[in-house]
């Protein structure tokens, strides 16, 4: 009970420093001397983005850092609680193609006029967050940070407060229903409890943190950028047969790609490692009595 009442209460902690923050960086539209910067946070989207999840990062950062002040065997590094750990150039590579495929996946449903016209807050998404005073502000915001920070939150931190204390792969449904619950439209969150199962695979199996922020700031930031240079256009060009079989053929290669690196990352990652956990925890065949 001890554990399920601290996973709550960790959980409750890392959002209610997510909405105290956000409350606060929104209220720098009603005064004078913030206002400024609160219109140029409004024309780049991308940079509310940097600036709310920079502040969260480094408020997680400090609350690890005094959680090991007080319990001396907690860990006091945010980034290593997280799993940011090495990964071999080979997976690097294969976490960037992927990255490309959930791309051009993502951009098929945008180009694709039935797609569109049914769920139009894809491509909306695509259109708000892009609109700004530089393309750079974009990829800095919705193609990296924006997409690490949620990495951070949802596999990094969640997903580690759950697998404490339920079975891992409940802990994997359970951080992609969490993830698509906080998409902003209904559309997006059946596309992300898919994409979460996904990543959490990714850093279940790999053991380390940057394989999912690998694929989501490739797939992000090329997103934006293609829509930039007017890729998107000639995309388009194709006609809907092809993008139909270009869009399923990406889909086949992320979760193949996905299934890959679940078969071949052996016993080292981190499912295995919480398995050792628990097989630790539990008492032996002679302290039950048996």
């Amino acid at each position: 009970m001890k554990k399920v009442l601290a996973m709550i209460g960790n959980i409750a902690l890392y959002l209610g420093v997510f909405y105290a923050l956000l409350y606060l960086l929104r209220s720098t539209y009603n005064y004078e001397v913030t206002l400024s910067f609160a219109k140029f946070l409004d024309r780049n989207p991308a940079m509310f983005m940097v600036v709310l999840f920079t502040l969260i990062t480094l408020v997680y950062m400090l609350i690890f850092r005094i959680k090991g002040w007080i319990w001396p065997h907690a860990e006091k590094n945010l980034f290593r609680a997280s799993g940011f750990k090495r990964l071999s150039a080979s997976r690097v590579l294969l976490m960037i193609g992927l990255g490309l495929a959930g791309s051009l996946f993502s951009i098929g449903l945008i180009v694709i006029d039935d797609i569109a016209r049914q769920f139009p807050s894809i491509p909306g998404l695509v259109d708000d967050m892009i609109r700004g005073d530089s393309i750079w502000y974009v990829i800095l915001g919705a193609g990296l940070i924006g997409p690490a920070f949620e990495e951070i939150l949802f596999r990094g931190l969640i997903f580690r407060e759950l697998r404490r204390v339920m079975p891992v792969y409940a802990a994997l449904l359970l951080q992609a229903a969490a993830y698509a619950y906080f998409q902003p439209s209904a559309a997006l969150s059946v596309i992300s409890i898919g994409s979460g199962l996904i990543y959490g695979s990714l850093y279940l199996r790999t053991g380390s943190l940057w394989a999912p922020i690998l694929v989501q700031n490739t797939a992000m930031g090329t997103i934006f950028l293609f829509k930039y240079i007017g890729f998107y256009e000639w995309f388009d060009k194709l006609g809907d047969v092809s993008l139909y079989i270009i869009t399923a053929l990406c889909l086949a290669a992320l979760i193949g790609g996905s299934v890959y690196v679940w078969r071949t990352s052996g016993n080292g990652g981190i499912g295995a490692r919480a398995g050792q956990a628990l097989t630790a925890d539990a008492p032996s065949a002679a302290q039950k009595g048996v």
